[in-house]
């Protein structure tokens, strides 16, 4: 048998891809905690009633950082930034249907939540040549 031995190992994924899929799997399934109980780790002022909707805003942000974790192929980078993005949606909904607040400090920390899952698309996007 005649062996390759030019054998070129597999690229690896960038360290930055590889902390935002961690960040937001961590970061959603904080969200679900928060849909569960109302609060998580004391961050929000006031209690939130725990609510389904939360969670599933939760499992979206998780599911945006599996997919950016376990591939890299560009589909998985696009699921990826899907769900983050659906997350996104999810905050303004939870807001403007009154199940997360939209007026004080938390709704400022809401607001910075859905600017950091946003910056992590455009993150993925300026990286999107890394993916095959």
């Amino acid at each position: 048998m005649e062996q390759n031995s030019a054998w070129i190992p597999p690229a690896r994924r960038p360290p930055g891809i590889v902390a935002a899929g961690i960040f937001a799997l961590i970061a959603g399934i904080g969200e679900v905690v928060v849909g569960f109980t109302g609060n998580y780790l004391g961050i929000l002022g006031n209690r939130m009633a725990p609510s389904f909707s939360t969670g599933v805003v939760g499992v979206f942000y998780s599911l945006g950082g599996f997919f950016l974790l376990i591939t890299r192929k560009k589909w998985g980078a696009v699921l990826g930034m899907s769900f983050i993005g659906a997350e996104i949606l999810g905050r303004i909904y939870l807001v403007a249907t009154g199940v997360a607040p939209g007026k004080g400090f938390d709704a400022i920390k809401i607001l910075i939540g859905g600017l950091i899952a946003f910056g992590l698309i455009v993150y993925v996007c300026f990286k999107w040549k890394t993916f095959e």
